[in-house]
């Protein structure tokens, strides 16, 4: 008599020799990995507004083991979640993004601007408080300046499988 321990066993094998037979593969993308983008636009804090679209480009091929599982030149789109214009004393300003996930065919990536899951998931771009002694009282702070062609690393922000692109 067949238990259904070997059951499972066999149609696990048949199923794994019908995806190696079709050439079907897949890969596993790990919580953290760094994912590396573009900026395809200028950003800065004096003129953006909370909920303007930002997008992104993928710079290079993402790989999981020698198997690219995302092209580069995908897209990425994004959103200003919080501005702070530059002040004066000195205080500069700040812009706060959100991003949408990376998709890939019908999968999604989550993207994550730290590779802890537990630290809020926007990223934060700032300029450093100057306050000199005491003209600096008068003097207005440093605006967020974030060109074209601009570098940002992301982190998956959880674990997906997905298949190998050729």
């Amino acid at each position: 008599m067949i238990d259904i321990r070997q059951i499972a066993l066999l149609l696990l094998t048949a199923v794994s020799s019908l995806c190696a037979a079709q050439g079907v593969s897949s890969a596993t993308l790990r919580q953290g990995t760094p994912i590396a983008l573009v900026f395809t636009s200028s950003l800065n804090s004096e003129s953006a507004a909370t909920g303007d679209k930002v997008n992104f480009v993928l710079t290079s091929n993402v790989q999981v083991n020698g198997a690219t599982v995302a092209k580069a030149g995908a897209k990425v789109s994004g959103e200003v979640t919080f501005v702070k214009r530059a002040a004066t004393a000195g205080r500069s300003g700040e812009i706060n993004l959100r991003l949408d996930d990376l998709l890939v065919g019908d999968k999604r990536i989550k993207l994550s601007g730290s590779k802890d899951k537990t630290i809020e998931p926007d990223v934060q771009y700032s300029r450093p408080y100057h306050l000199k002694w005491p003209m600096g009282l008068l003097r207005t702070g440093d605006n967020v300046e974030i060109s074209s062609g601009t570098l940002l690393t992301v982190f998956v922000a959880e674990e997906v499988t997905l298949p190998q692109l050729n």
